[in-house]
């Protein structure tokens, strides 16, 4: 199995999509995705035939009994799943380390030959392992081509 560790600010929610929520006056919880990092993130998807697992902070709002948070993270699952690159799960979340052990210890319990983790922040200190596939997203424009290559090269090597 092939995996894209997700993270979602900074790499679909994006300066441009907040001005589009902005302009078209989404409320917080029904959020415009950056259209470019989508499309951006459905062809890596479709030409490295790797499955999405969220490592987004967002994660947190799984196990949350706050029903606006859920509501957040519902829509974006269906976002997702519209644009072809569905949530087959998500990487744990400790209480403490970081990022990049949560991501280690989901490796750890799946089988999976290879991954790149999409992420606006160096969070991987704790996992040199993880880090070494860690592909940096500039937060002031999300994923692009350049980024969508690179995942790409460590997802078909």
């Amino acid at each position: 199995m092939r995996v894209v560790f997700l993270d979602v600010d900074g790499v679909v929610c994006t300066p441009l999509s907040l001005r589009l929520s902005r302009i078209l006056r989404r409320p917080v919880e029904r959020q415009c995705l950056d259209p470019a990092a989508l499309f951006w993130l459905r062809r890596l998807v479709r030409r490295s035939g790797a499955r999405i697992v969220l490592s987004s902070s967002w994660r947190e709002a799984l196990t949350a009994d706050d029903p606006y948070c859920r509501s957040i993270l519902d829509y974006l699952y269906v976002c997702l799943a519209r644009n072809g690159t569905p949530v087959f799960d998500a990487a744990p979340v400790f209480d403490y380390g970081g990022k990049g052990g949560e991501i280690a210890a989901w490796l750890e319990a799946h089988s999976c030959e290879r991954y790149a983790v999409l992420d606006d922040h160096d969070c991987f200190a704790d996992a040199p392992e993880v880090r070494a596939h860690w592909v940096l997203i500039p937060d002031s424009r999300g994923l692009r081509c350049r980024e969508a290559r690179a995942a790409l090269k460590m997802l078909t090597k």
